[in-house]
């Protein structure tokens, strides 16, 4: 089936992913000539791409905020912060455990802050993520408590190891990023490769390479490595983007940039599916784009709970007697 022969959902999808590419390969020029040629073979792909592009470009950039940390030791802390969890965790119970609030770096739920370390290497963390430092002796290791956590590591003789609940990934010099889920971790590599170890796996783990994605859980690899979605590490930019995602997934996604409650009617919202870019953390235009494109009734019922189902069909006329 020739590309012209494709349904307009189609189309729409490839435009998405077009923009997705051209936006993380800018200086690119193999790509922007393939997309070229993409949109010389029917009026409708660049007639797609250019509304694709105007969604994206409304999407405002979000940029990190930077800021220089020194490593420090594992469990220096304030004592006023420290007597301020243990206050707050009378009603926060486990929702919170404590040692998130105890991390070396953590940012607040929509919080997306960059942090330059001791030996200079770069990290990004997503909204609601916590990692604790050591670079004691001849390590560099950070360890994920929570969230998403993307590495650009600078060059040193010491390795550089992300580790959590799961296992580690271990950089061979290079920008991952990982980020751990209720039941597994996912490594998405951007740059040269890293090395995958489940903690009780008893093979070696796996190697991935830049462009690849992959995840695991302590018993071993859940998903083996394959090409990563476009846009994948978008939520650096502020944004996030979909190829013909289950709604309730997208809601899930949403549900990490903002406070409150966002909570979804998963049975009646079965069958919906979204393609396009949302603002991560710009909760309610979000909200705002889900609902012009598809049947959605977002009901706010306070400022910290939100309720998103499908909207009532209307009935069907009836035949005249």
């Amino acid at each position: 089936m020739t590309e012209a022969a494709l349904a307009p959902q189609s189309i729409e999808e490839q435009a998405a992913l077009w923009v997705v590419r051209l936006d993380e390969a800018a200086a690119d020029g193999a790509t922007r000539a393939d997309c070229a040629r993409w949109c010389a073979e029917d009026p409708r792909h660049a007639r797609a791409l250019d509304a694709m592009r105007r969604m994206w470009e409304a999407v405002t950039p979000q940029t990190p905020v930077p800021a220089r940390r020194a490593a420090r030791p594992l469990g220096a802390r304030h004592a006023g912060a420290l007597l301020a969890v243990v206050a707050g965790m009378a009603w926060l119970g486990s929702a919170l455990p404590l040692r998130v609030w105890l991390a070396d770096e953590r940012t607040a739920v929509g919080e997306v802050r960059q942090l330059t370390l001791a030996d200079g290497s770069r990290v990004t963390l997503n909204s609601d993520s916590a990692i604790d430092i050591d670079f004691s002796g001849d390590k560099r290791r950070l360890r994920l408590r929570r969230g998403e956590v993307y590495v650009e590591v600078a060059k040193s003789s010491a390795p550089f190891v992300v580790i959590d609940r799961d296992g580690a990934a271990r950089a061979l010099g290079t920008r991952y990023a990982v980020r751990r889920d209720a039941d597994e971790t996912t490594v998405t590599v951007t740059e040269s490769r890293v090395w995958v170890r489940p903690r009780a796996a008893v093979d070696k783990g796996a190697e991935l390479s830049a462009g690849e994605q992959a995840a695991f859980d302590r018993n071993g690899m859940t998903r083996p490595a394959e090409a990563a979605p476009p846009g994948a590490l978008a939520w650096r930019q502020g944004r996030l983007v979909f190829q013909d995602a289950p709604v309730a997934e997208v809601l899930r996604q949403l549900a990490r940039y903002r406070s409150g409650l966002l909570l979804a009617d998963e049975p009646a919202l079965a069958g919906l599916r979204f393609t396009g870019v949302l603002p991560a953390t710009q909760g309610d235009e979000a909200l705002a784009v889900l609902a012009a494109a598809l049947p959605l009734e977002v009901s706010r019922l306070s400022p910290w709970l939100v309720r998103v189902s499908a909207r009532p069909r209307p009935p069907a006329p009836q035949a005249a007697r």
